[in-house]
């Protein structure tokens, strides 16, 4: 008796390799938010100990008299965008946001819920820096938290005429290259300033993942941007 034969058997390869491809499509970018975690915050095995620095470091600072505007420098009207780092929004810089409005900038909403992936940063932050330049005529300048940086590099070099400069609370991991042109300040955990030997560094004690509620961070953050000159837009 004749045996049937076995359709299409030369398919079945083809259908294992797109398996694979659909299935590496999918873990790519979980394996890339881990990594962006571990990188950002530790390993989860000194979390717990991180935890406890923060909480008492917050506790420690809580009556500092920054947070009520003193011994800073005042504000110039420059518009601002915070731009949050690794699984921050908006909300996690509200506090930052209302301060710089009280001495006297012009903080404007990045319309970002949750930072997962910088990538994703680069459209809101360009419509925000825009519309903030355009609103007040003066240039932006970007106030970036650590993986946040890169997407506000990659903005400030596409939107020249809309962003002067951009400051780096916290720096990403890896250190991104700055572009041509863009001007960088950077403020950094004193534990990791010496991570960048060719760029002058303003170092903060503290941990680095509460690098945006800390008072001397924001001291200094008030004093840079008081140096920035400001830049009216080009009109013309």
């Amino acid at each position: 008796m004749r045996r049937a034969a076995m359709p299409d058997d030369h398919r079945r390869p083809r259908k294992r390799i797109s398996r694979l491809t659909s299935v590496s499509r999918i873990l790519e970018p979980a394996a890339g938010f881990i990594d962006e975690t571990l990188r950002t915050f530790g390993l989860p095995l000194f979390w717990p100990y991180d935890s406890l620095e923060a909480a008492v470091e917050v506790v420690l600072n809580s009556s500092d008299t920054v947070y009520r505007g003193q011994n800073v420098r005042c504000g110039d009207g420059k518009p601002v965008v915070l731009v949050p780092g690794h699984l921050g929004g908006d909300v996690t810089l509200a506090p930052l946001s209302m301060w710089l409005h009280a001495i006297g900038y012009r903080p404007a909403k990045s319309n970002i819920l949750i930072n997962i992936n910088d990538r994703l940063l680069d459209n809101p932050l360009t419509v925000a820096s825009r519309a903030a330049a355009l609103r007040v005529g003066r240039k932006t300048v970007m106030i970036a938290f650590d993986t946040g940086l890169r997407s506000a590099l990659r903005v400030a070099e596409v939107e020249r005429d809309y962003v002067s400069d951009v400051i780096a609370v916290g720096l990403s991991d890896p250190l991104p290259a700055v572009p041509t042109g863009v001007r960088l300040h950077i403020i950094e955990s004193a534990r990791r300033a010496s991570i960048v030997p060719n760029h002058e560094v303003n170092p903060v004690q503290g941990s680095r993942a509460l690098l945006y509620v800390n008072p001397a961070a924001w001291r200094i953050l008030a004093g840079v941007l008081r140096e920035i000159p400001i830049t009216l837009l080009d009109r013309s």
